[in-house]
């Protein structure tokens, strides 16, 4: 949706402060986890929404991994200048998978709902794949790596 936010499938809406990453520290979610890990994720869903929209790259920097953030630069620039604004009318998350590499751990998350991509548009459904990254240190706050439009 990025390119909704169009990183392939992110929505959008205008902030009014910096964007900060709300996943940062968050452990792997044991089972009891799980729903304060999502509600965390739905922030960071908004937030990013919010930065792509303000085109505020060193927000998404901050939220975003090396490789996805150079495909963020490349579609903002495509974009162009001009004002861009999507509103997060509900944004429901579902955790599908957690995975504990050597050098990281992985998130899947699905998220689905409802935005307006204009404000005279009705609302239209998304469902979005994203796949959370962060290294294995306690410390390491999470970042989104991978974006993925479903259906």
């Amino acid at each position: 949706m990025l390119r909704r936010l169009s990183l392939l499938g992110l929505a959008q809406r205008r902030a009014r402060g910096p964007a900060q990453p709300v996943l940062r520290a968050t452990p792997v979610p044991s089972p009891g986890d799980v729903a304060a890990f999502l509600e965390a994720a739905r922030r960071s869903f908004v937030c990013i929404q919010q930065a792509w929209d303000r085109a505020d790259l060193a927000a998404l920097s901050a939220m975003a991994s090396g490789p996805l953030l150079e495909e963020l630069r490349s579609q903002l620039a495509e974009r162009g200048p001009g004002p861009n604004h999507t509103e997060v009318i509900r944004v429901e998350a579902r955790l599908l998978a957690v995975e504990n590499l050597c050098e990281a751990q992985l998130a899947s998350v699905e998220f689905s709902g409802l935005i307006r991509e204009r404000q005279d548009a009705c609302a239209t459904p998304f469902r979005e794949l994203w796949m959370l990254a962060r290294p294995q240190r306690a410390d390491a706050g999470w970042q989104v790596a991978r974006v993925q439009a479903l259906g």
